[in-house]
């Protein structure tokens, strides 16, 4: 790689807290710790030039250490991921991040090539502010589930919401969409994360209790990654059982991009 190309730092948050599963973080998937999961893919990353897990607890830190990745601890009243994510990044001293990759601790499925693509775009756009990642939805049943956050899109792939309904309506029962669903992973330029920061709550992100509608209501544009990841997050119990189901039989790499 060329040595004046922008350095990408990923950042894992991980809290021990959980609302709806206690301990989230550590609850065993085929033998290993959900965390242990997540690190190990991020791991296999091509475009990452450093990783760290920001963390508010020294039960993850242990999980984490003996996989060679450093651990940041961070406060435990820092209110968003992203928080958590910046309190990280302002404290890295390996080197100055151009590009910052937010990656949840709750996701052990997904593909590493979900970041690559990601920081590609980031990459080949100097003035997009910040890229996601959106996974093809193929069980129905996720549509009407909560727990999945969804997005619309324009044409260029620029999400235009985030959000928990079914969307969009099938008012036109002869026109064809395909759904998508949020991964994980959203890199960021690190000026943007302080700029994100100082932005207010607002409406619909409160109301959904989706943060990525901060970005789109203050007016800035996100652009997804979209592909056919197989992914789903662990966000609930029953998510959880699904999950480890899953696992038994995954191979250790999938995803097909598009």
């Amino acid at each position: 790689m060329p040595e004046d190309r922008k350095k990408v730092l990923g950042v894992i948050p991980a809290r021990l807290g959980s609302s709806r599963i206690a301990e989230k973080m550590l609850k065993d998937i085929a033998g290993k710790p959900l965390i242990r999961w997540t690190v190990e893919r991020t791991l296999k990353a091509k475009s990452l030039d450093a990783l760290l897990v920001a963390t508010d607890s020294e039960r993850i830190a242990e999980i984490v250490r003996p996989l060679g990745v450093p651990v940041m601890m961070t406060p435990p009243e820092l209110p968003t991921g992203t928080d958590r994510v910046a309190y990280a990044v302002e404290r890295f001293l390996d080197f100055s991040p151009e590009i910052v990759v937010n990656i949840w601790g709750d996701e052990p499925l997904y593909p590493p090539e979900a970041i690559d693509l990601c920081v590609a775009m980031m990459l080949e756009d100097e003035k997009l502010p910040v890229a996601g990642v959106a996974d093809l939805i193929e069980d129905h049943a996720m549509r009407d589930a909560p727990s999945i956050v969804q997005v619309l899109t324009d044409l260029q792939g620029y999400a235009l919401s985030f959000t928990r309904a079914a969307v969009p309506y099938r008012h036109n029962k002869d026109a064809s969409y395909s759904d998508y669903h949020v991964i994980g992973v959203m890199a960021m330029r690190r000026e943007f994360i302080r700029t994100f920061l100082t932005l207010p709550q607002t409406p619909i992100e409160r109301m959904e209790g989706v943060e990525q509608m901060r970005i789109l209501e203050h007016g800035y544009r996100m652009r997804m990654v979209k592909g056919k990841f197989h992914n789903l997050g662990v966000n609930t119990p029953e998510e959880l059982e699904q999950v480890r189901a899953m696992m038994k039989g995954r191979p250790a790499e999938r995803g097909d991009a598009t």
